[in-house]
């Protein structure tokens, strides 16, 4: 048989069973956000993957440089080719790889991609520089600057790209020029300088405008998280309400009806409640539902066990995988929590009792769930029929 113990059954914890306890989506963390980044700037680019070999071998063969330096154009196609295939693995692997070796992935996700822009930038320069290659260096200089405009649109969402991934394209470019300080070569460095800024400026845009909507995103989830919250809790006591704990009782009786272990309730009723309100004023009730509220709250032993205010004076606990026995022990301990407040008015104590009425069942499919309650509102009313201040079972 199950009991109620301190220490939680693994199969109890409401985290482990996938618990309903809110339904709105959770707001998102900042390194969560930083791995979203990364996943939409690796679908992102994904769409590019081979168009470096693409126009590598294209260029080089309708140019006659395959033809006259076939052992230069195959050596650069075979590495841009390894490129491309060690980025498609990445992208299908980096899901994975982000939840179990999140840095990792990360540096080898943007050395990656630094590397397949450094070398292109390389091949660029060299096309620029090298004479032989003279016949491909103005397309391959056309080809440097689109893969650089689309670079930044596809990767300027991520902080460690967006800047980089151009830059180490360009600057291989820009130093081949630079050896060759040509009238022609001045006017493609000035060329390149303007670009440069045009590329920082659409950068920045497509930066911002990605940001915001995410941040936006998880400010309205948290804001949907606030509402919901507050509309399960009992503004007075911060427990949860009525509606909440009916939810969670339903979710938990349908669990236990697959797995067969027990459920158990207690509701607890504050004895002459009404006689403090009318004596002390409803100020002063207040304060006695919030101390009964926190005295409950603290006095339950496991994150599974679930306090609510039931309306007015009454309280409920749900225990999860708790049989009659380990209820009747959390029901005197939670007795013995009220009468340790201590609360005066004017000088005046005002003792504080309650009466519990508990039950445990096993569920069982096609069983009503409100026999349960039923059972411990029963044992609630028997508890007060005997005089109060006490815990009484159905059985009873």
């Amino acid at each position: 048989m199950s009991s109620h113990t301190g220490s939680m059954p693994p199969s109890a914890s409401f985290a482990a069973a996938g618990t309903p306890q809110l339904i709105s989506r959770p707001p998102v963390t900042d390194d969560e956000l930083a791995i979203r980044c990364t996943l939409d700037t690796a679908v992102r680019s994904s769409t590019g993957v081979f168009i470096y070999l693409a126009f590598w071998v294209t260029i080089t063969l309708f140019a006659g440089v395959a033809e006259q330096l076939p052992w230069f154009t195959g050596l650069n196609a075979a590495a841009l080719g390894l490129l491309a295939v060690a980025r498609m693995v990445l992208k299908q692997l980096l899901p994975v790889l982000m939840t179990t070796h999140r840095r990792q992935a990360e540096w080898l996700f943007n050395n990656l991609m630094r590397a397949n822009a450094l070398y292109w930038g390389c091949l660029t320069g060299f096309c620029l520089y090298w004479p032989p290659l003279a016949p491909i260096s103005v397309i391959m200089l056309v080809s440097t600057v689109g893969f650089c405009a689309g670079g930044n649109t596809m990767l300027a969402i991520h902080p460690a790209l967006r800047y980089s991934y151009p830059l180490l394209m360009v600057v291989p470019v820009v130093v081949a020029e630079a050896l060759n300080p040509s009238q022609y070569n001045v006017m493609l460095m000035l060329l390149q300088g303007i670009f440069a800024v045009y590329l920082v400026k659409s950068s920045r845009m497509v930066y911002d405008d990605y940001w915001a909507a995410r941040h936006a995103q998880r400010l309205s989830d948290e804001r949907a998280r606030e509402l919901e919250v507050a509309s399960l809790t009992d503004g007075l006591t911060q427990l949860p309400n009525r509606l909440y704990f009916d939810r969670q009782y339903e979710y938990e009786w349908a669990r236990q009806c697959r797995h067969g272990g027990h459920v158990a309730v207690l509701i607890l009723d504050l004895d002459h409640f009404k006689r403090i309100n009318d004596t002390h004023g409803h100020p002063v009730g207040d304060i006695c539902l919030q101390r009964v509220a926190a005295a409950l709250r603290d006095s339950v032993m496991r994150s599974c066990d679930f306090v609510a205010r039931y309306g007015g004076e009454e309280f409920v606990v749900l225990l999860p995988e708790t049989d009659q026995a380990g209820a009747a022990d959390v029901a005197q301990r939670l007795l013995d929590s009220l009468r340790r407040i201590q609360l005066e008015c004017n000088g005046m104590a005002i003792p504080l009792t309650g009466s519990i009425g508990y039950a445990a069942m096993v569920p069982t499919a096609g069983w009503n769930p409100k026999a349960l309650i039923h059972q411990a509102d029963k044992a609630l009313y028997s508890a007060k029929a005997k005089g109060r201040d006490r815990a009484c079972s159905p059985d009873a």
